[in-house]
């Protein structure tokens, strides 16, 4: 990209006189993975690293008849950036996309407008970031495009709050014309919750050159929406629909070939308020091409004027209260106190009446809480959560419950964790788990792949306010949120360093694995404390199993350190402890002043001894 491809002067771009709807580009990419680019690729890297993918792609475009032609950088933010290993490269980036835009435009249609894409700071399959620490993060990226386009386009935004956030920063930070666009899902509501009509009426607020809508649905969805902002505020409406759902063919996404539908579809839009349409995902110049020929001889539906200009404030999220906003942040609800937990592995099949007589006596024998523990399995068993539920309900105990990672979207342990908290389940250990095995070979991790810290810290931003996409939901929750240590960890710097990215990610407590090594356990809880993680911590016992217990960790769990010799001599007898209640409790004793209590897991039967042993930890925990 030889010479200086900044304009020299700007078109006057004034939506609320327009003459005629204007035509915006389709889909960036979902082309580009269609070209060969992986899924997991940042795509604006590829300004730098393939230019003449993305300035084809525009020039296609623009002999399609799109008047508007947006800048790939969509995800070009430092946040974004940053899980690519580019985070120093917000500016290159930036005005890499926007000159070749510009030069697809002189090469192909002077007249064009270019638009710098900015979406969220977030992404769904990145980690949640406050809402505060946005904004420098907004204001880079405008500032950069600010020289080199005629337009911004905030795009894909999922509430009203993150969106205003973004025009704030952007109106503050160039005199550039600024097209404010939200995204809806299946019910037509933004991902928070919030109804079009509500949306454009807080957006009106913000002196936008427009309001609209795109991504995530199909023209069908958005035909309503479009109408509800029309009729919510005096703006000019936009729209980029989804050419309708994916459909995944191995690594490559697939969308229906419907360029008629979506020429129709876009007929319709303006009928109903638009004055600005194009596509999104799964959309391409034949699209571009079949919208231009049917909007050619339209006119915006209805004439709109300006009107005066309000002033700009942040909106507030209506559906949390003030109360929920006024609440401590969640905490460990235990400080102080010792606690004896009592771990039940949820039942398989349908004999829940065992399952509760069980731990009805364990909460008479003086147990503060009971425990679902134990790996989700491909085996048929009670969901963790359902487990819990019937538990809270019927043995009349909190319950805390283990989540596994793996093998899952954080869409859907959300939805089962916002489940189990509507049924005052909320005491949640997160791990990351392992791939499930069905016999054969095990399922394979997911690209967007789920771990415990992830979960940790999706749960701590639904306490905060924000679903994991960072989408303010209406209400907070009040998880109370565990994650594991491994006290066996062969390499121990990684263990430490793991813990401490779980406390930092929202983690109110530590649960251990079933500590056979007292020994190594405390070693590695000393050095926790060392390295400034002071969450308290549940120490686990397993006390019933046979001496496979020990043996099988050190030598088919990856990342376990051999047992010291008192452990090991142990296991060679192949039997359990004779007095089991007598061991836990000179454990206890020796890990005391580091932990702030025990979970202990129950026999495979239900077995007095279990009930004996949380009898001796309650009164123990009473003496001391």
């Amino acid at each position: 990209m030889d010479g200086d491809s900044r304009p020299d002067s700007r078109p006057v771009f004034d939506l609320a006189s327009a003459d005629r709807v204007l035509v915006c580009d389709g889909a960036m990419g979902t082309m580009l993975h269609s070209a060969g680019v992986p899924l997991g690729r940042s795509l604006s890297e590829l300004n730098l690293a393939k230019p003449h993918l993305v300035r084809d792609l525009h020039a296609a475009y623009l002999r399609a008849g799109a008047d508007i032609v947006q800048t790939n950088t969509f995800d070009a933010n430092r946040w974004r950036l940053g899980r690519a290993g580019l985070q120093d490269f917000v500016a290159e980036i930036n005005i890499a996309g926007a000159r070749l835009a510009r030069e697809a435009v002189q090469e192909s249609r002077p007249a064009a407008l270019v638009a710098g894409s900015i979406g969220p700071v977030m992404s769904a399959a990145a980690p949640r970031i406050p809402y505060r620490d946005r904004a420098p993060i907004l204001r880079e990226q405008v500032v950069v495009l600010a020289n080199w386009v005629d337009l911004i386009i905030l795009e894909t935004f999922g509430d009203t709050e993150s969106l205003a956030q973004a025009v704030t920063v952007a109106l503050a930070e160039c005199d550039l014309p600024v097209i404010a666009q939200l995204t809806f899902d299946e019910e037509g509501r933004t991902l928070g919750g919030e109804e079009p009509r509500e949306a454009a009426a807080e957006l009106a607020r913000l002196n936008v050159a427009a309001i609209g809508a795109n991504c995530t649905v199909g023209p069908a969805v958005l035909q309503d929406v479009v109408a509800e902002l029309a009729a919510g505020s005096a703006l000019p409406v936009s729209v980029q629909p989804n050419a309708g759902v994916p459909h995944r063919l191995g690594r490559q996404l697939s969308y229906a070939r419907n360029t008629e539908y979506f020429a129709d579809a876009a007929r319709r839009f303006v009928a109903s308020g638009a004055a600005v349409v194009g596509g999104c995902c799964g959309t391409t110049p034949a699209h571009i091409r079949a919208v231009a020929r049917s909007v050619k001889e339209l006119r915006p539906s209805r004439p709109v004027t300006t009107g005066t200009r309000l002033p700009l404030r942040r909106p507030v999220v209506a559906a949390v209260s003030a109360r929920q906003a006024a609440e401590s942040p969640t905490a460990w609800p235990h400080e102080g106190r010792f606690i004896v937990v009592a771990g039940l592995r949820a039942p398989r099949g349908q004999n829940i009446s065992q399952f509760i007589a069980h731990a009805s006596g364990l909460v008479a024998a003086g147990a503060n809480l009971l425990a679902v523990t134990g790996q989700e399995t491909s085996a048929a068993r009670v969901s963790p959560v359902a487990a819990a539920a019937v538990l809270r309900e019927r043995a009349s105990a909190d319950v805390v419950i283990t989540m596994d990672a793996a093998g899952r979207s954080l869409a859907g342990l959300q939805a089962d964790l916002l489940g189990g908290h509507a049924l005052g389940v909320q005491t949640v250990v997160c791990r990351s788990g392992t791939p499930w095995v069905a016999g054969d070979y095990p399922e394979p991790y997911s690209p967007g792949e789920v771990d415990s810290v992830r979960l940790v810290a999706a749960l701590d931003g639904l306490n905060e306010g924000a679903d994991w996409r960072g989408v303010a939901t209406p209400y907070r929750t009040r998880f109370v949120i565990g994650a594991r240590v491994h006290t066996a960890a062969a390499d121990t710097s990684h263990e430490l360093a793991r813990s401490r990215a779980k406390a930092d990610a929202g983690a109110h407590f530590l649960v251990t694995d079933p500590i056979h090594d007292v020994d190594a356990a405390r070693r590695l809880l000393v050095e926790l404390r060392d390295h400034g993680v002071e969450l308290p911590v549940l120490a686990v016992f397993a006390p019933f199993g046979e001496a496979r217990s020990i043996t099988r960790p050190m030598h088919e769990v990856p990342g376990t350190a051999p047992a010291s010799s008192v452990a090991a001599s142990s296991a060679t007898s192949r039997a359990e402890p004779a007095d089991p209640v007598s061991v836990v409790l000179a454990s206890m004793a020796r890990l005391r002043e580091l932990i702030a209590g025990v979970i202990i897991h129950t026999p495979g039967e239900p077995d007095d001894r279990m009930t004996n042993l949380v009898t001796e930890l309650s009164t123990a925990r009473q003496a001391s």
